[in-house]
């Protein structure tokens, strides 16, 4: 089983640099599992932070406060306000962790997962269709595979390493996006821990923080 951990931190310009850049290199790179998945081909564990000064909020956290305001404007009662709070807060627990019946059925931002002879191969690629900026080129695998959607893409494509049974990887990736309302940009740090259980293991809820990983992949830009 394939067992992904997925974080992603946003912050914005006021934070960019000195106390607050200072701040994230404190930010944790692994949490516990909500829960101990079924047995699967794979499962992925998805969580979202806010940087908000010195400080991390997890997503759901920032949920309640926003609808607060929000909701009422729009002529929600107080009691319907609640309700949605709890409506959302639950929809949000339920899809934090996802089961896949095998590898090939992931769908991942910027990594690729493919099977290999002595374990899985993880591949980062700049995923144009999903990721901000900066553009990321460079050696592409698959520049020369016609069955590749990567064929003859100028764009970064590379193994980042393969994991046996047994082993754990990271991998530390960063973007700047675009906000779809007001265009002003926003800051991402995202983790990917990945951890390739052997066959019979038993999986703990601190499986990501009870060892350091076997490998380490980072792609951290500078972000203006």
């Amino acid at each position: 089983m394939l067992l992904i951990q997925e974080i992603d931190l946003t912050w914005h310009k006021k934070e960019r640099g000195g106390q607050y850049a200072q701040a994230r290199r404190q930010f944790p790179q692994a949490y516990p599992l909500d829960g101990l998945p079924a047995r699967a081909g794979a499962a992925v564990h998805h969580l979202s932070f806010y940087q908000k000064g010195d400080g991390f909020v997890e997503a759901s956290q920032d949920i309640r406060p926003s609808l607060e305001r929000f909701l009422p404007q729009i002529g929600f009662t107080r009691e319907q306000t609640q309700r949605e709070i709890q409506q959302r807060l639950s929809l949000t627990k339920r899809n934090r962790l996802r089961l896949f019946s095998s590898i090939e059925d992931l769908n991942l931002t910027n990594l690729s997962v493919q099977p290999a002879p002595e374990g899985c191969s993880i591949s980062f690629f700049y995923d144009e269709h999903r990721s901000g900026m900066p553009y990321r080129r460079g050696r592409n695998q698959d520049y020369q595979n016609s069955s590749s959607p990567l064929y003859h893409k100028d764009c970064l494509n590379e193994t980042a390493f393969i994991l046996r049974p047994g082993q754990y990887g990271r991998i530390i990736w960063n973007e700047r996006r675009t906000d779809y309302d007001n265009r002003t940009w926003y800051y991402q740090l995202h983790i990917s821990n990945l951890f390739h259980t052997s066959l019979g293991q038993e999986i703990t809820k601190d499986i990501f923080l009870a060892a350091q990983p076997d490998f380490e992949y980072k792609q951290i830009a500078v972000l203006y």
